[in-house]
């Protein structure tokens, strides 16, 4: 299931170009981000910058798959109440 997942998942990302969500997390690590710019050398902050791109959208892939199994469950559970129902 777990690859089945992550297929849906890629298709997902292909067709799409940045949605809601992707503009919070940039906005988010720009304003994580925002005092250690001037910091930092150049190179240090985009290798920062760019872990922590790194970091946030493999949370998104994470959320997406957990979001999923967790829709499948509530759908087997509720199919499963429906036909208890109907056997009653």
């Amino acid at each position: 299931m777990e690859d089945l997942i992550k297929e849906i998942y890629d298709n997902k990302m292909k067709k799409s170009k940045w949605n809601r969500i992707d503009y919070e997390i940039e906005k988010e690590i720009r304003d994580l981000l925002q005092h250690v710019e001037e910091h930092l050398p150049p190179k240090e902050y985009e290798k920062c910058r760019d872990k922590m791109y790194q970091a946030a959208f493999a949370g998104k892939e994470k959320g997406f798959a957990e979001g999923f199994r967790y829709g499948v469950r509530l759908t087997a559970e509720c199919f499963i109440q429906k036909e208890g129902r109907e056997e009653s």
